[in-house]
């Protein structure tokens, strides 16, 4: 195994490492592209939509601002990362897995990250396909598993039956609003 393989068992083992994304993107990279230029594949390369993300949104110096991230994801950046995290705990679907050829699979900020563009936009599973490199039939299974996933980690927490309170403070913001458009109209 030679250092760039090393190298990314150790960053997909742990994927919080964004020192190691820094380190790994260009030579990353630059390996894939003389292994497609070869005709071949390389073990043990990364695929290039999780390296894309990475830089994008979680390295020290993302490209995106916590602002963009907010825009398109409908969440801070803390909050996602703690359902990355609980998610990668509750069920191994969500952690990065090399196959039999030496490749690896999505990481659980792909999978997460194409299921919460789904639920933020109204997407459909194909769309993930764009900018994470995730086929349809991937995207589909993610979203079932993250639902499942939600409930089972975050359901004693965050999902609770609905109390009389929070029935009349929704009402009157829906009918406030309302007012208050109907206002504008006239």
């Amino acid at each position: 195994m030679d250092s760039h393989d090393e190298m990314m068992v150790q960053l997909l083992t742990e994927e919080k490492n964004t020192e190691a994304v820094r380190r790994l993107s260009s030579s990353c990279l630059v390996a894939a592209a003389q292994s497609q230029a070869r005709g071949g594949t390389s073990t043990g390369i990364v695929k290039p939509g999780a390296m894309l993300l990475d830089a994008d949104y979680f390295n020290d110096d993302a490209t995106h601002s916590p602002k963009e991230f907010w825009r398109r994801l409908r969440m801070k950046k803390e909050l996602f990362l703690k359902i990355v995290h609980g998610f990668r705990e509750y069920n191994n679907y969500f952690i990065a897995k090399q196959d039999c050829t030496g490749l690896w699979g999505f990481t659980s900020i792909q999978k997460c990250t194409a299921a919460m563009r789904c639920f933020a936009y109204g997407d459909p599973p194909d769309t993930a396909n764009e900018n994470l490199r995730m086929a349809e039939s991937t995207c589909t299974e993610t979203l079932y598993r993250f639902c499942r996933a939600i409930i089972a980690v975050f359901a004693k927490y965050y999902l609770r039956a609905t109390r009389e309170d929070d029935t009349a403070r929704i009402l009157q913001k829906k009918c406030s609003k309302r007012v208050s458009w109907d206002v504008r109209k006239h």
